[in-house]
């Protein structure tokens, strides 16, 4: 019984030591893409790039648009506008950027 208790114990901690180092070897977080939310400061349509003031950090950050992307916007009328339908002062919801 004890022999059991002992391998239990250390079955245990040799999870919390896997499950704590997986951070370790876990890709930067730099690579991920996340979404961003707030208003269009500037558009430039020759190099298919707005610039938008995130909502909460209020940093500016540029995103490229690939053609053919869609993306949702407060615009009446337009819920989801394309790229060329962009007006600066606009807001964006849910941008996919890395």
């Amino acid at each position: 019984m004890k022999r059991l208790q002992q391998a239990i114990m250390s079955f245990g901690i040799v999870a919390v030591i896997v499950a704590g180092s997986s951070n370790v070897f876990a890709k930067s977080d730099s690579s991920k893409e996340r979404s961003i939310s707030g208003s269009i400061v500037r558009i430039d349509r020759s190099t298919r790039t707005i610039t938008v003031r995130e909502q909460f950090t209020k940093q500016e950050i540029q995103v490229r648009v690939p053609a053919d992307t869609v993306l949702r916007t407060n615009l009446a009328g337009l819920p989801a506008a394309s790229f060329e339908q962009l007006l600066v002062g606009a807001y964006i919801s849910n941008a996919r950027v890395q």
